[in-house]
């Protein structure tokens, strides 16, 4: 709404304001795209922004957002952060590899002559099941080390005495190789974030994926310690507390501060009152979300708005501050009677879980807290969850599970009193142009529904209701609106299904006819055409042509009557034809039955509507066709 935010340069701006009051607009869509394109970058366009002040004391800016790392387990920390590269040009410059001719490429497990030739340097093989669940298997060549064994006699002495191949520095934690490489600065430049930012326990070979959400938050941060050098960097940061733990916030914190120290200026999107108190500077947007946003209700020092209290950040803290003295916390009430009705988990070793036993009272909210990485997730989502989950898929039939692949049984002695179990995680859901809260909610099935059965079709172009008749209305109106014109009266056998429909086309040849009409062309009988079993078809039967003329009603009435019989009810008129009720297709803007054909469902003008994967561009207007209504004309006469 017209926003002027002055950001100080050289430190810590907390960007606060309920959900939907605008921060991720104007520190992505307007400052981070706007300074992108200042700087000649190839970026979407910006957010509608008159001007960008003292953006020439910027060397760069960057984006750290909730964004996943990587979905590939050959992405592991040391990748990321580039430690990888010295590591492997260490080895390289062993006597043992520079006498076989290896190089630094050798000791790669994404490419090259030195993986295991077996798994590709995975480490493990992928046997596909056909009723059960995908195994993964330890590589019977390398046994899961990755490498060919020559490569692995490449060995290097750290300065702590200990040797070790490539395999074994890929199982190292990141507190072992810093200690292993004492006398490598390059190699420990790279490794001293990650342990700065808490996360000196990983093994430096541990796959992405299997890292929990605090955890990837605080490795793209790591890779960021590890690649800034230089100062002068805005890092935009998007709630970067999400999924931690309150000790790890002051290890955030303190990463921030070397941030700060090395001359770059953050500016963090937050709602965490630890974070928010320990601000150079806040700003706040507000004061609701959506329509009622997008102003800037307060700008100054965590002191200063908590002393106003006037805006919701400011209240909460106050309200913060004020709770500091200390309070006593107490089981809810009831909880030792609920702990009798309780999910109980034995001897849970799945990831790092060390044989743990837990009971989880039912019928009560239970919190899961720890540090990161201490197995939360794995405890919630890959042993109740999954558990959950594999044991109704168990219980339905064998075509069913082969559709659905259920999940393999976590590494758990027994889980007791488990209920159906429903998962609600953190992820962001990006779902393409025709991705909207509706179907994401999935409220628009419903809508469909009600439009489906209370609705009305209309003519797109007369505006005229269109309603069951019966064959004595059908016969009238044809000889009102096509008096002495000769019409085609076709029945519907086929509207929009799959398939090749032979057994179809036997039928009608025995009952004497010699033509379907196929997608709009005819087809003989006698000789069917192959068509396309996975395309959907519409096929029709020529149930008589006539001269629409009170002389010929007969004949009028006997075709009419033949084409609703094989058409269950429905005929169609050549040429003009007439409309029929509405499927719930037609009311689907993700089905080419229903969808608006300029763009594609998308309700945007845009380019190319058939790349609906990637996110719409800022500048994209609505559609010209359909105004953005997303469906086609006949879909919108529904009312």
């Amino acid at each position: 709404q017209g926003v002027d935010a002055a950001i100080p340069l050289g430190g810590l701006v907390g960007l606060a304001g309920v959900s939907g009051s605008g921060k991720s607009t104007l520190a992505e869509a307007v400052l981070y795209r706007g300074l992108l394109r200042r700087q000649g970058e190839g970026v979407e366009a910006p957010g509608e922004h008159d001007a960008i002040d003292g953006a020439e004391a910027l060397a760069g800016v960057a984006l750290v957002d909730q964004s996943p790392i990587g979905k590939t387990p050959r992405s592991c920390p040391v990748s990321y952060t580039g430690a990888l590269d010295p590591i492997r040009k260490r080895l390289a410059a062993e006597p043992t590899a520079r006498e076989r001719g290896y190089t630094a490429g050798t000791f790669s497990f994404n490419a090259g002559n030195g993986r295991c030739p077996t798994c590709k340097g995975s480490g493990f093989e992928h046997v596909e099941m056909q009723f059960l669940a995908d195994v993964y298997l330890p590589c019977p060549d390398c046994d899961g080390r990755r490498f060919r064994a020559e490569v692995l006699e490449v060995r290097i002495e750290g300065a702590d005495g200990r040797t070790a191949a490539i395999h074994d520095l890929l199982g190292m934690t990141a507190d072992d190789a810093a200690a292993f490489f004492a006398d490598q600065p390059e190699v420990l430049r790279r490794l001293e974030p990650l342990r700065a930012v808490g996360l000196g326990y990983l093994r430096l070979g541990q796959p992405v994926p299997t890292l929990s959400g605090g955890e990837a938050q605080r490795l793209k941060l790591a890779g960021h310690l590890a690649e800034r050098r230089g100062g002068g960097t805005l890092l935009i940061f998007d709630e970067p507390t999400t999924g931690l733990h309150f000790s790890d916030i002051q290890v955030l914190l303190d990463a921030f501060q070397r941030l700060v120290e090395a001359g770059h200026s953050l500016l963090v999107i937050e709602h965490n009152l630890d974070l928010l108190a320990n601000a150079d500077w806040l700003l706040e947007l507000g004061p609701e979300g959506g329509e009622a946003g997008g102003r800037l209700v307060a700008a100054g020092t965590p002191a200063a708005l908590a002393a106003a209290a006037e805006t919701p950040t400011g209240k909460a803290l106050a309200a913060y501050e004020a709770a500091l003295g200390g309070a006593s916390y107490t089981a809810g009430e009831g909880a030792e009677e609920a702990a009798e009705a309780a999910i109980e988990v034995r001897q849970a070793r799945e990831h790092n879980l060390r044989g743990i036993d837990v009971a989880i009272p039912r019928g009560r909210l239970t919190v899961v807290t720890g540090v990161s990485g201490s197995g939360k997730s794995t405890l919630a989502f890959d042993i109740l969850f999954a558990e959950g989950q594999r044991r109704y898929l168990a219980s339905l039939n064998a075509y069913a599970r082969q559709l659905v692949q259920p999940a393999s049984r976590p590494d758990v002695g027994a889980v007791t009193g488990l209920p159906p179990a429903v998962a609600i995680e953190q992820r962001t859901s990006r779902g393409g142009y025709r991705s909207t809260v509706a179907t994401l909610t999935e409220i628009h099935h419903y809508l469909r529904l009600l439009f489906l059965r209370l609705g009305t079709p209309h003519c797109p172009e007369c505006g005229l209701a269109i309603e069951a008749q019966s064959a004595a209305g059908i016969a009238a109106q044809l000889l009102r609106r096509h008096r002495g014109e000769r019409l085609l009266l076709l029945a519907p056998l086929v509207v929009a299904r799959k398939g090749l429909y032979k057994e179809l086309a036997a039928w009608a040849a025995g009952k004497g006819y010699g033509r379907l009409r196929v997608d709009g062309r005819w087809a003989e009988t006698a000789r069917w055409p192959q068509l396309d079993r996975y395309r959907e078809h519409d096929i029709d039967l020529p149930a008589g042509e006539v001269v629409a003329a009170p002389e010929r009603e007969g004949a009028l009435r006997e075709a009419l009557d033949r084409a609703l019989a094989h058409g269950g009810g429905t005929v169609r008129v050549v040429p003009a034809e007439g409309g029929a009720s509405p499927v719930p297709r037609l009311l689907s803007f993700n089905s080419r039955h229903g969808w608006c054909p300029a763009c594609r469902g998308t309700g945007l003008a845009l380019a190319d509507p058939e790349a609906t994967d990637d996110e719409a561009p800022a500048d994209a207007g609505p559609c010209p066709a359909c105004g953005g209504g997303r469906l086609n004309a006949e879909a919108r006469a529904v009312r």
